[in-house]
């Protein structure tokens, strides 16, 4: 579990999440900060963050996106991820700490995916997920060249473990079942400029069922004046 000086999941060193995820209060399975909640459309104005989109690599949504599932996660001492997913598998992302009204919010971000990899031997899972492997090193660089700096643990010398977390996804809000689905990751990120939007890289191994990938998404903060939920 997070101690009590966890800053945030996003901008500061992640010690551990807790093993697995449940709720309490069942009024709590469909909290919704912001008013985020599954079949809710959001406008987001991305003119702030157009203004850099050349050195951006996350496409930014240029229309009304719908929110078709919601996920938990929690990460002890009354915080908890919010994640709600579009249809084309981009979320947006809110972290909430001792509470979870709007008051609560303490992050806001857009995630899209980037690419997905399908390692199909233990050979090719080691490579990302054995110790040393791409999870979890000090830096990871695309195709293209583009670095980006490990945000957890980034006081660590050398590698550093996958975070373990278990996220528990809802497809139906009258429905209390949920798929769980268990993440080994590591955040990623870089300053674009002094004035610009960091753009962060989120990488985790991710199994659900009999079915695991390799999942990379790129993201932003957003910031609450540029979100409107209806």
């Amino acid at each position: 579990m997070f101690g009590s000086a966890m800053k945030s999941l996003f901008k500061s060193g992640a010690k551990e999440l807790k093993e697995k995820f449940s709720n309490a209060e069942e009024e709590d399975e469909f909290a919704m900060p912001l008013g985020l909640r599954m079949g809710a459309a959001v406008d987001i104005d991305t003119l702030p963050l157009r203004m850099h989109a050349d050195d951006l690599h996350i496409p930014l949504p240029d229309e009304t996106i719908i929110i078709v599932a919601q996920g938990y996660i929690d990460l002890g001492d009354g915080a908890y991820v919010h994640r709600y997913y579009t249809a084309n598998d981009g979320m947006v992302q809110v972290l909430t700490k001792n509470g979870m009204e709007d008051q609560h919010v303490e992050e806001i971000t857009l995630f899209a995916p980037f690419k997905s990899y399908y390692p199909s031997s233990e050979g090719e899972w080691a490579q990302w997920i054995a110790k040393g492997g791409k999870i979890g090193l000090p830096s990871f660089v695309l195709q293209d060249g583009t670095e980006y700096e490990r945000i957890w643990f980034d006081e660590t010398d050398g590698y550093a473990e996958p975070v373990a977390f278990w996220e528990s996804v809802y497809e139906d809000p009258e429905s209390d079942e949920c798929d769980e689905i268990y993440h080994q990751g590591m955040l990623y990120g870089r300053n674009l400029d002094d004035d610009r939007k960091n753009e962060y890289l989120l990488i985790s191994a991710e199994s659900y069922n009999d079915e695991k990938t390799v999942e990379i998404m790129i993201g932003v903060d957003l910031e609450l004046a540029t979100l409107k939920v209806i």
